[in-house]
């Protein structure tokens, strides 16, 4: 088998010298090499792959450091193609590698780095190898993570299977009020039907608070604890235990409120989670409750104001002096300032919600101040 060069001629004055750090640019008045020396072997082209061979990748030329400033401090980059660094700074040649010495800086020399040793990188007058930076917590860090994702897919599971069962509730609720108003024709009944189911539920919403405490959830918890508190007060010291005001059409009111509010709400979270989200629930989600806000607040106050003259007359929940306790209690006063703190405490939820819903579907960037 033969091969062929190729004759290439030598360069002349102002042509590109190649060298073993790339190709230098060319210099006016550089005279062509001479009849055999090492710039005229350099320029020879290299012998042709045999056939079938994989081409030859031309060798890239590593950058050496440069050298770190007066008080600067470098960190070590991992050195390519597996070459281990020359070693320490005590400035000894070392025996196993002629022509490396450690501990020199040939930047500061200007001379180039030595074949075979690796470059390494400055830091403060001492250098590091590659393999000694974060090995020693890569496997800590490793556990940690591995322990993180596996505590992320269980509270994952849980929120997930935790919207889904809400989400069916107040749907069978939802039901539940639509067939008993085609049977009966008429609202008076319809909370006493469907109590179990609402109260179940409702207080079955104290989870949220859980999930905002222990940080499955990114929500404050004092919000999310008025919200669900309001509604169980609404529905055990409310509803329940004052009967005579359970066929009041405020009651419905609320109810239905509830109901179209929580199943949009628990589907939009479901379906999130899924990353599979609608567009029409997301669209439900930040519009629906526009009106459903108001509307429930309205028939919460309209049903409060209608149990204070049953509270009055009956003193429930209320505690006289003298007692044992020497504590006096009346749940009268106490259900009209709980309708006066919907006052403040109603303008900042709703004003919340519209900034959110301009920030989801209308992409605005709203920076809200910390309190």
């Amino acid at each position: 088998m033969s091969l062929a060069l190729a004759w290439r001629p030598p360069p002349k004055a102002g042509d590109a010298v190649p060298t073993h750090r790339g190709v230098l640019p060319p210099r006016a008045g550089t005279p062509p090499p001479r009849r055999g020396s090492r710039l005229r072997a350099a320029a020879r082209p290299p012998p042709p792959p045999p056939p079938g061979a994989a081409p030859r990748r031309p060798p890239q030329a590593q950058p050496w450091p440069r050298e770190p400033r007066a008080g600067g401090r470098r960190e070590e980059r991992p050195v390519s193609g597996g070459r281990r660094p020359c070693g320490k700074t005590d400035g000894v040649r070392d025996s196993g590698r002629p022509g490396c010495q450690r501990g020199r800086s040939p930047a500061a020399e200007g001379a180039p780095p030595p074949r075979g040793c690796a470059p390494l990188a400055w830091s403060g007058g001492g250098m590091a190898s590659s393999e000694e930076d974060g090995g020693g917590n890569g496997a800590v860090e490793e556990k940690e993570n591995g322990k993180k994702r596996r505590l992320g897919a269980l509270a994952t599971a849980w929120l997930i299977f935790y919207n889904v069962a809400m989400t069916a509730g107040w749907l069978v609720l939802g039901i539940a009020m639509v067939r008993f108003y085609i049977q009966k024709g008429t609202h008076r009944g319809l909370f006493r039907s469907v109590q179990k189911t609402l109260k179940f539920f409702q207080t079955f919403a104290l989870l949220e608070v859980v999930h905002c405490a222990v940080g499955i959830v990114r929500t404050s918890v004092l919000v999310t604890g008025v919200q669900v508190s309001s509604r169980i007060f609404m529905v055990w010291f409310i509803a329940h235990s004052i009967k005579q005001i359970q066929n009041e059409e405020s009651v419905i009111l609320f109810l239905v409120v509830w109901t179209v509010t929580e199943i949009t709400r628990y589907s939009f979270y479901t379906f999130n989670l899924l990353n599979h989200l609608p567009y029409f629930i997301k669209w439900a989600r930040y519009n629906f409750f526009i009106i459903l806000y108001p509307a429930g607040v309205a028939g919460e106050l309209l049903t409060i104001y209608a149990a204070l003259p049953y509270v009055k007359k009956t003193g429930m929940f209320s505690l006289r002096l003298p007692n044992k306790y020497n504590v006096s209690f009346d749940y009268y006063y106490f259900l009209i300032i709980v309708m006066f703190s919907y006052v403040p405490l109603f303008p900042q939820l709703y004003f919340h919600m519209l900034r959110q819903r301009r920030r989801v579907l209308h992409g605005e960037v709203i920076v809200e101040k910390d309190d």
